[in-house]
């Protein structure tokens, strides 16, 4: 009898411990929602460069780091999703971005629901930090 109730209590603990374990749909960032309008930025710097990283930035803090762009001067205040891209960008190579600089990163900015293109840069260097994420 006690055989049987040591098993029943390890085979509890063994199911609280797995549903502690379990598979995540996020990755614990504040970026995770952004992973969903990937695909988007890379369309829009047309599969060109490597993705250096996603960064959740609301409109006023990207227009502080990228302060002569006009397109984000016009956009209402609402959390972005900022996909940096490294390669050799040419002028025309990211057709959203209105510099129509070279550079060497292409950042594209994307509403976090439904997304879509807000905004896209060349730049010769990143606005923020992409690589860690926190």
């Amino acid at each position: 009898m006690k055989t049987g109730r040591v098993a029943a209590m390890a085979m509890a603990g063994l199911l609280v411990a797995s549903a502690c374990a379990g598979p995540r749909n996020t990755l614990g960032t504040a970026a995770s929602v952004c992973f969903r309008a990937l695909p988007g930025a890379k369309d829009a710097v047309h599969r060109k460069g490597t993705l250096v990283g996603v960064r959740r930035v609301d409109t006023d803090s990207l227009q502080r780091r990228i302060p002569h762009d006009p397109t984000l001067a016009t956009l209402p205040d609402r959390p972005l999703c900022v996909f940096a891209f490294k390669g050799a960008f040419q002028p025309g190579d990211v057709p959203l971005a209105k510099n129509r600089s070279q550079g060497r990163y292409a950042i594209v900015a994307l509403t976090s629901q439904h997304p879509t293109v807000v905004a896209a840069f060349v730049l010769s260097r990143l606005p923020t930090r992409f690589r860690h994420l926190r």
